[in-house]
């Protein structure tokens, strides 16, 4: 695990769900789970894209 690359995108992913959790109206609040979903995508995408750069 890259800690630089994951606390660089935690904070902004971490204050979008606080946010999100606060706001919404609880009708709609299932929305909120897909800022974790969203920040492994990235993360993990962010990680391969590296990987395959190193290896050319």
């Amino acid at each position: 695990m890259d800690w630089k690359k994951y606390a660089f995108l935690l904070i902004p992913f971490l204050l979008l769900g606080i946010i999100l959790v606060v706001y919404l109206p609880h009708e709609q609040i299932h929305y909120a789970t897909l800022v974790p979903l969203v920040f492994w995508a990235i993360y993990y995408i962010w990680i391969y894209i590296e990987k395959r750069q190193r290896k050319e």
